[in-house]
């Protein structure tokens, strides 16, 4: 009996205990269309009921348009087997869509990626495609307390739950990953109703091990460090339509991390946020330090650039202040993500990794901490860039 059978009769037969589904049903509902070869086998993931780590349909929202994506990213130290040491970024998207108004009974597949060699300009890759909705289980797992995400052909997939940790193979055209993330934070949350609704479930820190192939040379992660979280922003409409954008950021230095939102509505234009929210942790023992909300945390953006082939602007430095704390980010290098789309309906993201002059100040004993930091300054409706710029 080869490995996939077996796996397929130990996910069923887990998952039948928790779903009461039958065997035929959930190995069905795994099978991929294309049988693609996971090597997925995580019994133990089946122990936590943690149904947040599933995917979902517009349908469990009550409204026309979902877009979700598992997020991951990572700053990590490479080594080949005759000494060569190298140092990067990245940031690895597996998101779908799902809307009965815009995909005609279909759901939108895509997978986007951005890779910051040190000292080299960063590289950006984007797919997507469009399957029957019938068919989306076979792909993304739906209400289940685990993810299981495999892009059509097979070679970018994501998988796993915090308990065992996230597997993700990535082929890209700039590179080839096999990594395994392990968190090591408790879970946390970021949810508003306005300008955007949305919630995010995040790992805000864990571990990063295994491989990465970059120009046909195999390299080992000797030290890696990274973030992941599941977003899901729904609405009645495209949800650039709801606001002018957001600022992300994520900040780890020595004993701390620091994971930001801050979201513009239309009216917002550049310089105000209607929605901010900023998460302060102990990075070693993963315990909440802090967190502050709407008027405890003030954005400061500056060294504004021009980026005058997508009509946008951005800031090189972002600021988020509280009462006692001040996290600070540096967009040194820059990777781009155009959706620019006709009536009001597009964005521009600009995913920034800065490896290591990002900080973490605690205000009241003057302590000052640097470390690495990845930022997300996301543009939409042009209408409202145009009118208040």
């Amino acid at each position: 009996m080869n490995t996939r059978i077996w796996t397929i009769l130990i996910i069923s037969l887990v998952m039948t205990c928790v779903t009461g589904l039958s065997v035929a049903e959930v190995a069905d509902a795994i099978e991929p269309v294309e049988r693609v070869e996971t090597g997925f086998c995580m019994p133990h993931a089946r122990m936590i009921s943690d149904f947040t780590e599933g995917g979902h349909l517009e349908t469990d929202f009550g409204t026309n348009l979902i877009a979700e994506w598992w997020y991951l990213n990572g700053k990590i130290r490479l080594v080949t087997r005759d000494g060569e040491v190298k140092d990067a970024g990245f940031c690895v998207v597996m998101a779908h869509q799902e809307s009965p108004i815009f995909f005609a009974s279909h759901s939108h597949l895509l997978t986007f990626s951005a890779l910051y060699p040190d000292g080299e300009t960063p590289t950006f890759f984007y797919t997507e495609t469009y399957v029957p909705q019938t068919t989306i289980s076979h792909f993304v797992s739906l209400h289940t307390p685990y993810v299981y995400y495999v892009y059509p052909g097979g070679v970018q997939r994501y998988y796993g739950s915090a308990l065992t940790g996230y597997s993700l193979n990535y082929k890209s055209a700039d590179m080839s990953a096999d990594l395994v993330f392990l968190p090591e934070t408790v879970k946390t949350i970021d949810q508003a109703e306005e300008p955007l609704n949305f919630v995010t479930y995040e790992y805000p820190y864990g571990t990063l091990s295994g491989s990465i192939v970059l120009n046909n040379k195999t390299y080992t992660v000797k030290r890696g460090e990274g973030y992941m979280d599941h977003m899901i922003p729904s609405s009645s409409q495209p949800w650039p339509r709801d606001m002018h954008g957001w600022s992300w950021s994520e900040v780890t230095t020595r004993n701390y991390q620091a994971v930001a939102y801050a979201v513009r509505s239309l009216n917002d234009s550049y310089g105000n946020y209607s929605y901010k929210h900023l998460t302060l942790l102990n990075r070693h023992n993963g315990r909440v330090i802090a967190e502050y909300s709407g008027d405890q945390v003030t954005v400061i953006e500056t060294d504004w650039i021009d980026e005058g082939e997508f009509g946008r602007k951005r800031p090189a430095t972002v600021t988020y202040t509280t009462p006692r704390w001040a996290v600070t980010v540096n967009a040194e290098s820059v990777a781009y993500f155009n959706q620019t789309l006709p009536g009001y309906a597009g964005f521009v993201d600009f995913m920034a990794f800065d490896p290591g002059s990002a900080t973490i100040t605690r205000k009241n004993r003057n302590v000052i901490q640097k470390g690495s930091a990845f930022n997300e300054y996301l543009v939409s409706d042009l209408g409202a860039l145009q009118s208040n710029s």
